[in-house]
């Protein structure tokens, strides 16, 4: 039960959970690449430097969101811990940070490094310090931060970006409002409380409902352009799974609109987000073989 205690502590702080999608993200950009497999071993500062950039922006966005996050149920707990250490994480988070600039220097490029750094800047300063507390779009232009990584993994194997990473990029970036506008469904109270314009709790579920619709709508329309357009060298295992894929997301959140369901069924569509861009992800990187 401790250890659990502990895990969960952490996971709070540093995000691992979404620390792992974000590594799964530059991984799946790596693979775009031509020949990946004779670079495999870039893949480690990489994922060093991705990991530590992450965690870092997590941090920052602990420390920076603590007058608002402590009105916030879901995150009451964590912001406890933070604000009673606020020396020791933000000693943490720059020491995190400068391990992910020296190890982006020594083993990578510039260009990967330049990617990297702006992941961590896109989500601790465009999303967490200008966009969060000051407009609706909010996350979907702070989703910016999650399609960085796709760029950073392309770029390290010849130092520039392949289509096929844009592609992830900005699948991300489609992904994110679905994903996120769906957990927040569930927790608009506490964005009301905290005086946060999340789309959920400033214009009602009827229009959040919408949004997420019409956002799944795009999304599914990007998803279906490699079924037309050879958008990778050995693309095809993602082509044929494109479209089915894409109506994981697109099918209960065009249900959830006509029905005008509730914050239970959109915390099922939250799920079957997470689901979505994991197995998009494997399947880029699947179809590398």
């Amino acid at each position: 039960m401790e250890n659990h205690s502990t895990f969960s502590k952490l996971n709070n702080i540093f995000k691992i959970e979404i620390t792992f999608l974000i590594d799964l993200v530059a991984v799946a950009g790596f693979f775009t690449m031509s020949d990946p497999f004779s670079h495999l071993i870039i893949l480690i500062p990489l994922l060093i430097a991705g990991t530590t950039a992450s965690m870092s922006s997590s941090v920052f966005n602990n420390l920076y969101d603590m007058d608002i996050d402590l009105k916030m149920r879901r995150v009451s707990t964590r912001r406890t811990e933070i604000s009673d250490h606020k020396k020791r994480y933000a000693a943490l988070m720059v020491l995190l940070l400068l391990i992910s600039i020296v190890v982006s220097i020594l083993f990578l490029n510039v260009v990967s490094m330049v990617f990297i750094l702006a992941g961590f800047a896109s989500y601790a300063f465009l999303y967490t310090m200008i966009l969060k507390r000051r407009t609706e779009w909010n996350i979907v232009i702070g989703g910016i931060a999650g399609s960085f990584p796709a760029l950073a993994g392309s770029s390290a194997v010849y130092g520039f970006p392949s289509i096929a990473s844009i592609f992830v990029a900005v699948m991300v970036f489609l992904w994110t409002p679905t994903h996120f506008w769906a957990l927040a469904i569930k927790y608009r109270e506490d964005y009301m409380d905290a005086g946060i314009p999340m789309l959920p709790a400033t214009s009602g579920l009827p229009a959040a409902r919408k949004a997420i619709f019409v956002n799944s709508l795009i999304l599914i329309v990007f998803m279906a352009l490699p079924v037309y357009f050879i958008w990778m060298e050995n693309g095809l295992l993602f082509r044929i799974f494109a479209i089915p894929l894409g109506l994981l997301l697109f099918i209960p959140s065009m249900v959830y609109y006509l029905k005008e369901s509730t914050e239970k069924e959109y915390r099922k569509l939250f799920s079957y987000s997470n689901s979505f861009l994991t197995i998009a992800l494997i399947l880029v990187v699947a179809s590398t073989f």
